[in-house]
């Protein structure tokens, strides 16, 4: 499916870090674009690029609310959380995005990082094994995670077979 004209060039701009520009093409849309989760999503990408973790958590909240079965919210208000110190908050709001969450692999890759950070290893690991097995290149990312590398030595032992 084509993506409309408005989300490529704002995608383009917020890759270039042209955040005012990206967001001045969410502002000049109608208003019931400006309320799409795909533009809702945009804007939390802009705010998380800004460093506006708060922002960002209130955008996703709002997308969770407005669009319950879209998973961005869910993955994007955990990371914030997470990011705000708050992980045991940020594993209950994944989990309680959408069951169809649970077909993403970012999905248990992200609950393993929250259960690394909050001491749980095997836990951690169980998790991030289930992201392997759904998306094998999830491997090669927690391999170079900095929040992962308490784990990097048996990340690269079951790289290497």
């Amino acid at each position: 499916m084509d993506e409309p004209l408005w989300l490529e060039e704002t995608r383009g701009y917020i890759d270039l870090g042209m955040l005012q520009e990206a967001t001045g093409c969410l502002d000049a849309l109608p208003l019931s674009k400006q309320r799409s989760a795909e533009a809702m999503e945009m804007r939390i990408i802009i705010s998380l690029n800004q460093k506006d973790l708060e922002g960002a958590l209130k955008l996703s909240r709002e997308l969770c609310d407005s669009y319950p079965e879209n998973h961005a919210g869910f993955i994007q208000g955990a990371f914030c959380l997470h990011e705000l110190g708050r992980t045991t908050e940020a594993q209950e709001h994944l989990q309680n995005g959408p069951t169809s969450l649970r077909r993403e692999p970012v999905y248990f890759y992200n609950l393993g990082c929250y259960d690394l950070s909050l001491g749980k290893k095997d836990a951690a690991m169980a998790w991030l094994n289930r992201a392997f097995e759904m998306s094998p290149g999830h491997l090669e990312k927690a391999i170079s995670d900095p929040d992962l590398e308490p784990l990097k030595e048996l990340l690269q032992k079951r790289a290497n077979g």
